[in-house]
């Protein structure tokens, strides 16, 4: 029986994950997210502090449901109190009203996270107990990367298909 994979094994190390400062625009979001969904990657981006001491700092992520949810945040909260409303051409309007929005008013913060020296196990009991398809991963309090619910789905079928 082969050695159990740690988190380390399979995550995407920092360098290799998108960012975008808490102040990028929503339109650069989107452009970034267009790259990684070219290249075949899980659609998440890291958002980082703003100001010179706070650069490497990561404040939280960036998902296509943050995204999405995001630009129409203000017409889902108002069509909640009201109850049904006109639809018809919204869409259009939310998303250039929407797209003036930064970063860092849509990003998700950081709920959890995982060590690199852990098992796939953690990291899916926190992804399930947090809600979340991916978790920051840290080394001594800095984070390293992030490991996605892909990766541990690949590292799935190489157990069940092999």
């Amino acid at each position: 029986m082969s050695a159990e994979k740690l988190v380390k094994d399979l995550m995407r190390p920092l360098e290799q994950v998108p960012c975008v400062r808490e102040r990028g625009s929503l339109r650069e979001t989107m452009e970034l997210m267009s790259d990684m969904e070219r290249e075949g990657k899980p659609l998440c981006l890291l958002v980082t502090g703003e100001d010179s001491y706070e650069k490497g700092v990561i404040k939280g992520t960036v998902s296509a449901k943050d995204l999405v949810f995001g630009l129409f945040a203000n017409f889902l909260k108002g069509a909640r109190r009201s109850g049904p409303i006109f639809w018809e051409g919204q869409f259009e309007v939310e998303c250039l009203e929407g797209v003036k929005k930064c970063a860092g008013e849509i990003m998700t913060p950081f709920k959890g996270c995982v060590r690199e020296t852990e098992t796939l196990m953690e990291a899916v009991f926190l992804m399930n107990k947090f809600g979340l398809s991916f978790l920051p991963v840290i080394h001594e309090d800095e984070v390293t990367g992030l490991i996605h619910l892909e990766e541990i789905l690949e590292e799935i079928r190489r157990v069940v298909v092999k």
